[in-house]
């Protein structure tokens, strides 16, 4: 007879609560840190807040947040004349009259089919931009009334005009109230145009893309280097101003202002800023 295998025991069901070490760690880091860290969602008013200053620096809102006092300027040039018309504003025409006839009406067609489109395009949310215009408003309101302030300041501060010497013609004279307001938005809108989103734009591109500066370097230089040629350009031509290093260096910073503005803000709030400024100062 053979002999009989002996049975294999069975091993014994391990209780609940002794899991293998593999499985417990989980749990014993849960149990470890009972409060553990979950992302931190931002409240609706940092939401907002955001959201506005993300739409408040898109062009085309810019753009629609200009057109009021573009239409201003315009009544004001065809009541008053041309007396209201600035340098900046100047030059622009003189540059558009270099064109011809047949390129001023084709550079017209297409400026006016751009803005035909930036409308079509923006109908689908106006009603989030008409929100904003509001806050850019209050905005163009506190810059300008600061901006005196701060510029009287780093002029003390900074005398950069005492450290030059740009002499040219003569200053142009007082003038009416309305003449005085067309000046002052004519400022606002087509000095802003010229030199922040023209000049001080361009500038931070170049040096950001194409020379490869971090982008608070190139920040610095196209603001600094458009406020000098901001201030400088009130002094070129036959009907700049004469040279004045006082007002020189109040322009410079006023300038450096507006692009720090311009860059962290956008165009409309700079140029509406800037034409307040210049409104207090001309019919105060």
């Amino acid at each position: 007879m053979p002999a009989r295998r002996p049975r294999r025991r069975r091993p014994a069901a391990r209780p609940a609560d002794t899991a293998p070490a593999s499985r417990a760690r989980p749990a014993a880091k849960a149990a470890a840190t009972p409060g553990a860290a979950r992302p931190a969602t931002p409240s609706p008013r940092a939401v907002a807040f955001h959201a506005y200053v993300d739409r408040t620096r898109h062009p085309s809102v810019n753009l629609v947040f200009l057109m009021p006092w573009l239409f201003l300027y315009l009544v004001l040039f065809w009541t008053v004349g041309p007396e209201i018309e600035n340098q900046a504003a100047s030059s622009l025409r003189a540059f558009l009259r270099l064109l011809g006839r047949r390129g001023l009406f084709v550079a017209t067609l297409l400026t006016a089919l751009a803005l035909c489109a930036v409308v079509l395009v923006r109908l689908r949310v106006a009603r989030h931009d008409v929100r904003v215009f509001n806050g850019m408003f209050v905005e163009g309101l506190l810059y300008g009334l600061a901006l005196h302030g701060a510029a009287w300041g780093l002029s003390r501060l900074l005398p950069v005009g005492s450290w030059l010497g740009i002499g040219l013609v003569r200053a142009p004279h007082g003038a009416e109230e309305l003449r005085a307001l067309g000046v002052a938005i004519g400022a606002g809108i087509f000095e802003e145009l010229l030199f922040r989103g023209g000049l001080t734009w361009a500038l931070f591109r170049i040096l950001k893309d194409v020379v490869g500066a971090d982008r608070w370097s190139a920040g610095a230089v196209a603001v600094v280097a458009s406020a000098f040629v901001f201030s400088a350009y009130h002094h070129w031509g036959v009907g700049g101003e004469p040279w004045d290093a006082v007002r020189f260096t109040f322009r410079f910073h006023a300038g450096a202002l507006l692009g720090l503005v311009f860059l962290t803000r956008g165009l409309g709030i700079a140029a509406f800023a800037h034409g307040f400024y210049d409104a207090l100062v001309l019919l105060g």
